[in-house]
């Protein structure tokens, strides 16, 4: 029996499409609450630096220390969220490639084992 392409791209589409859906709808919130978390403290640490620059209460040690302390703040908060973003891509990755592994062994009457990325 030859295969209808037309029907096994459609299987191939929602099979991936659901996949991705489902990997972006979990993760992509879990990512939006965290950055919406720490952009809110590193703004609230922020402003109170800059109440405390503006008020000249601090050394010039003391503000460069709580300014380099913001930008320490920035980089952990960048260096985290692309942390974090790695593991959603090769979560994304993992479940694209398991929905193509799944279309074929149903397709094709095989039991395929899909390669999967480490996570």
């Amino acid at each position: 029996m030859a295969l209808d392409l037309k029907a096994a791209v459609d299987v191939f589409a929602q099979g991936i499409s659901s996949s991705v859906k489902t990997v972006t709808g979990q993760d992509i919130r879990m990512l939006a609450g965290f950055s919406q978390t720490q952009l809110q403290s590193i703004a609230q640490q922020s402003a109170l630096v800059a109440g405390m620059i503006e008020a000249n209460a601090f050394t010039v040690a003391e503000r460069k220390f709580y300014l380099d302390g913001l930008g320490q703040m920035a980089r952990g908060f960048v260096d985290t969220f692309v942390q974090l973003a790695e593991v959603v891509i090769e979560k994304l990755y993992n479940a694209v490639v398991n929905a193509i592994y799944e279309s074929i062994n149903g397709l094709a009457g095989v039991a395929l084992v899909a390669p999967f990325a480490a996570v």
